[in-house]
């Protein structure tokens, strides 16, 4: 019926794991905890308090920065790093999805690598460029790029599955991941 077909490069990963960071609820919180410490670093260097002060300081501003800007793109990197050396000799991987009428084929490098039902999804999010098939445990999914359809089409799909499976939820993606 469908068919979606697409590399797995390391851009396309970024786009698909990596949320935009200030569209994030605790980007606020780092931001807060940066301005606290990079204030507290200055005013302790000017105040002439003892250097273990002014290492508090700078220490909370930079664990900030780390984890509020540079830790979830840092993470995807070395996850996708470790697949591909792992599983794929240090190549890019095809990643081939065959929609169909009883389930939905997963074909990794053109062997068969999984079977999801159409039972085990509960969520159908769409996104600016790919849409997510959600199973029931909310962190496993079936991504669909939506330029890489070799059989049918995005507007054509996004029909179908509204008409054909009207038990899965259907709705936008979270906003720090539409890309």
């Amino acid at each position: 019926m469908f068919v979606n077909e697409y590399v797995m490069t390391r851009k396309r990963y970024d786009k698909w794991a990596v949320p935009k960071f200030w569209k994030l609820p605790i980007f606020y919180v780092y931001c807060v905890i940066f301005a606290a410490g990079t204030f507290g670093w200055i005013y302790f260097h000017h105040v002439g308090a003892s250097l273990r002060w002014q290492s508090v300081g700078a220490t909370l501003s930079f664990i900030a920065l780390y984890r509020g800007v540079f830790f979830k793109w840092m993470h995807a990197d070395k996850t996708f790093r470790v697949t591909r050396t792992q599983y794929f000799n240090g190549k890019d991987w095809t990643c081939k999805v065959m929609i169909r009428e009883k389930d939905i084929a997963l074909f990794i490098n053109n062997k068969i690598n999984n079977h999801v039902n159409w039972e085990d999804l509960t969520k159908f999010e769409e996104a600016k460029t790919y849409y997510k098939l959600t199973s029931k445990d909310q962190i496993e999914g079936v991504m669909l790029d939506k330029d890489s359809f070799t059989e049918g089409d995005s507007s054509s799909f996004k029909q179908w599955m509204l008409e054909q499976h009207p038990e899965i939820k259907y709705g936008p993606i979270d906003p720090a991941f539409d890309k």
